[in-house]
């Protein structure tokens, strides 16, 4: 019985122990738990202080230009922004034309600035702190603990350069090259002929190649340099190509058509007044005139009377009615020399004095007949009016139309409807018709 009670408290003694022992180990347990909880509070403090310092800063691989901005704020990258634009902005064009300077800047040719970025988003001079707070706001909406990695360099950061791009102002650019061509370039003055046979006289132009000009401005205002563009250009003589010589070749009748009216007449004072408005018309080879332009040239102090003319399909009493038959009748002489206008235009209705579908009408700012010499020499126009005939006589070197003549013809599809062509002869042989135009007319309401 001793023997038990002896064993007994052993037992009690060992439990006793083992308790106490376990509560240590927990004691234990729960301040090392607690001290790692406080440490990690403390070190997610220490992190959020980090990261709460660079909440106006940029993270790392932030760029203008070449230049690193990373911890910068929006104040910093402001003036750095501002000190690279003005690199652009300040820049100079001089451009010197036979010794005469003239400088423009950057204003002036209206030079298009934009800060880029490599998303692409584009900002304008002006919004240099809109762009920082761009730079300052990639990757905040990152978790606390990527953005201290980021700060440690630990973790990348999303890379963002911004460039200056530079375009140029096609208007400004325009208004520069205007304004050297108005003062260095002259027109050269060739040799014309009128119609008494008296030949003007010639006189050197200058010239400034502008294109090459434009060009190289174009380029360098869509670069990215820093640098002042500087040109040195000079102007070239040009000299006649016709002069006396060439235009007293042109002597011989090469190609003419007439047409009769009533001279005595209010129309037929028309016809006359207008004649001699386009008589002696000189065009060099590419030269144009305006039949419409020199026909209502009112210069020479005469004025027109009223007479029938066309309106709406109806006649009617105005100024200048019967002037048409001048145009129709020139128009039917340049053919004959192997000429096409540039512009012709019908008659509302048909007319008398030419088979239908070989008219050209004018009226004044609407219809009109445009006359380019296609030739490779000079031609002279002449209208002549004697008594109740009105003639067209086209003069030109001898040789102007080589072995070929041409002959206009109108086909009538119906009594109020045309097709003209122009017949091509080789040596006097038929070699192609060319279709003119179609056209179609109305009655008499």
């Amino acid at each position: 019985m001793r023997k038990f009670y002896k064993h007994a408290i052993g037992w009690v003694v060992a439990a006793a122990v083992v308790a106490a022992a376990g509560g240590v180990y927990y004691l234990v347990e729960k301040y090392q738990k607690e001290n790692t909880v406080k440490q990690e509070a403390r070190i997610i403090k220490e992190h959020e202080a980090e990261v709460a310092s660079y909440a106006d800063k940029a993270f790392s691989d932030k760029w203008i230009m070449d230049r690193e901005v990373s911890g910068m704020n929006a104040d910093e990258m402001t003036a750095i922004f501002e000190e690279e634009l003005a690199k652009y902005q300040d820049r100079l064009v001089s451009l010197t034309v036979d010794g005469e300077e003239s400088t423009y800047t950057m204003e002036d040719l209206k030079e298009k600035i934009r800060y880029v970025c490599s998303d692409g988003t584009k900002f304008s001079p002006g919004e240099e702190k809109e762009l920082a707070a761009k730079l300052i706001g990639i990757d905040k909406e990152l978790s606390v603990e990527e953005q201290y990695l980021m700060i440690l360099g630990e973790t990348p950061a999303t890379e963002e350069k911004v460039e200056i791009t530079c375009s140029y102002s096609k208007k400004a650019l325009n208004a520069v090259i205007e304004e050297l061509q108005k003062k260095y370039i002259i027109p050269v003055t060739n040799a014309h002929i009128d119609a008494k046979g008296k030949i003007s006289k010639t006189k050197n132009g200058q010239n400034l190649d502008t294109d090459t000009i434009k060009r190289e401005l174009k380029s360098y205002l869509n670069s990215d340099t820093t640098d002042g563009f500087y040109g040195n250009y000079s102007t070239t003589v040009v000299e006649p190509q016709w002069t006396k010589k060439n235009l007293k070749k042109v002597n011989t009748v090469i190609a003419s058509f007439q047409t009769t009216f009533v001279y005595t007449t209010a129309r037929g004072h028309n016809i006359q007044v207008g004649a001699s408005r386009v008589n002696g018309i000189c065009l060099l080879p590419g030269e144009s005139v305006s039949f419409d332009e020199r026909v209502h040239d009112n210069s020479d102090g005469k004025k027109f009377r009223k007479a029938n003319s066309y309106l709406q399909g109806q006649v009617v009493q105005s100024d200048g009615g019967g002037i048409c038959q001048i145009s129709t009748t020139a128009y039917n002489a340049i053919l004959r020399a192997g000429i096409l206008p540039e512009k012709r235009f019908p008659h509302s209705m048909p007319v008398h004095y030419v088979p239908l579908g070989l008219d050209a009408a004018i009226s004044e700012g609407v219809k009109d007949l445009v006359i380019k010499n296609t030739l490779d020499v000079p031609i002279l126009i002449l209208a002549k009016t004697k008594k109740n005939v009105l003639s067209f006589e086209i003069k030109s070197y001898k040789n102007a139309l080589g072995d070929y003549s041409y002959k206009p013809r109108a086909v009538q599809l119906s009594r109020l409807s045309a097709k003209a062509y122009l017949d091509v002869y080789k040596k006097g042989k038929k070699e192609k018709s060319i279709l003119l135009h179609t056209d179609r007319y109305q009655e008499e309401q």
